[in-house]
C-alpha cells in the first residue's frame, strides 16, 4: 500500500485559512501556521471526509490519538484527499525503517528573508548579484557624485520599488483569470520544467504538469512560476491555470492595477530628476 505515493506525485493541496493539508512521498503533511506535521502512513489510523470536512485519526505513535481537522468549500477537494490520505494509511517506507512523525517550525518572517538573500546571493540568478551591487555600491554614488544628496539617496531608495511597481503593474493585468481562479480553482501539485523549445532572447518559460482531479494529465506552457510547486486551474477548463505568486493578493480588485502603476511612475520620478541633473553637469 502506498507504493504510488513514495514519488512526488501530483495530489490535492487542501488550503484553508491558515491550515494546508497534501500527500507527499508516503506521508500527510499538515502545515497551519509557520509549523508543519509530517505524519508517515503508518501514523494514521483512518480518515473521515464528510460534506466538506476532513478529518484525519492518528495513531499513538504520531500523537496520542489525537485527531487534526480541516474544513474546505469544496466538497471535490476534501474527497481527493482523503482518498490520497487513505491510499497511504499503513505506509511504513522502505523494508527496515520505521519513519516517525516530524515537526518542523520555520523561522519568522525576518530571519526568512535574510535566509533567502544570502542564498540568492550565493546560489541565485544574476539578478540578486546585481541587487547587491546596486546597494552596497549605489548609495555612495548617490551620495558623493556631485548633485543633490538628499535627491540622490532618494532616488536610490524609490527607484527599485519604482521599477518593482511598474512591473507588478504589467504582470497583473489577467484580472478575470485571477477572478475565475479565486472563485472555482482547484490547487494541485505541479511539476514545473525550463520550455527548452523558448528562444532564449524572449525570456524565461516553463511547461507545467500537473493532474486534475479527474485523472487527466497536462502539460501547459507558463511564463511566470510560482512560488510553491502548485498550480490552480480551472476544473471548466484545465488549460486555464494561475500560478499563485507572493504578489497576487494585489490582484484583488482592478484599482489595485491603476494605482500600483501610478505609484511606480511617481517612484521613478527623483531618479529620473537625479539623471538629468547628472547629464546637464556633464555637458
Amino acid at each position: 500500500m502506498g507504493e504510488l505515493n513514495r514519488e512526488t506525485a501530483t495530489g490535492v493541496v487542501l488550503s484553508a485559512g491558515r491550515t494546508r493539508a497534501w500527500v507527499e512521498r508516503g506521508a500527510l503533511h499538515w502545515s497551519r501556521g509557520r509549523t508543519t506535521v509530517v505524519v508517515p502512513g503508518a501514523g494514521i489510523r483512518r480518515v473521515e471526509a464528510a460534506g466538506t470536512s476532513l478529518t484525519v485519526f492518528l495513531g499513538e505513535d504520531a500523537g496520542g490519538g489525537s485527531s487534526m481537522t480541516v474544513r474546505h468549500r469544496n466538497r471535490d477537494m476534501v474527497v481527493a484527499l482523503g482518498a490520497e490520505i487513505e491510499a497511504v494509511i499503513g505506509d511504513a517506507g522502505p523494508p527496515g525503517t520505521r519513519r516517525q512523525p516530524q515537526r518542523h517550525t520555520v523561522p519568522v518572517w525576518p530571519l526568512r528573508m535574510l535566509f533567502r538573500v544570502r542564498a540568492g546571493v550565493l546560489h541565485g540568478g544574476p539578478w540578486w548579484r546585481r541587487a547587491l551591487w546596486y546597494t552596497v555600491a549605489g548609495l555612495p554614488l548617490a551620495v558623493l557624485l556631485p548633485v543633490s544628496p538628499v535627491l540622490g539617496v532618494a532616488a536610490w531608495l524609490l527607484l527599485p520599488a519604482g521599477l518593482g511597481l511598474l512591473f507588478l503593474w504589467v504582470k497583473m493585468a489577467a484580472l478575470d483569470t485571477w477572478w475565475v481562479m479565486r472563485r472555482r480553482g482547484v490547487t494541485v501539485h505541479a511539476r514545473y520544467a525550463f520550455d527548452l523549445t523558448t528562444p532564449s532572447d524572449s525570456g524565461v518559460s516553463y511547461i507545467v504538469h500537473f493532474r486534475t482531479l479527474d485523472g487527466q494529465e497536462m502539460a501547459r506552457p507558463i511564463s511566470v512560476r510560482g512560488h510553491r510547486d502548485e498550480i490552480t486551474y480551472d476544473p471548466r477548463d484545465p488549460s486555464r491555470m494561475y500560478a499563485r505568486t507572493r504578489v497576487a493578493w494585489l490582484g484583488s480588485a482592478l484599482v489595485a492595477f491603476t494605482l500600483t502603476g501610478m505609484w511606480g511612475a511617481l517612484f521613478c520620478v527623483p531618479a529620473v530628476i537625479w539623471l538629468t541633473e547628472l547629464v546637464s553637469l556633464a555637458l
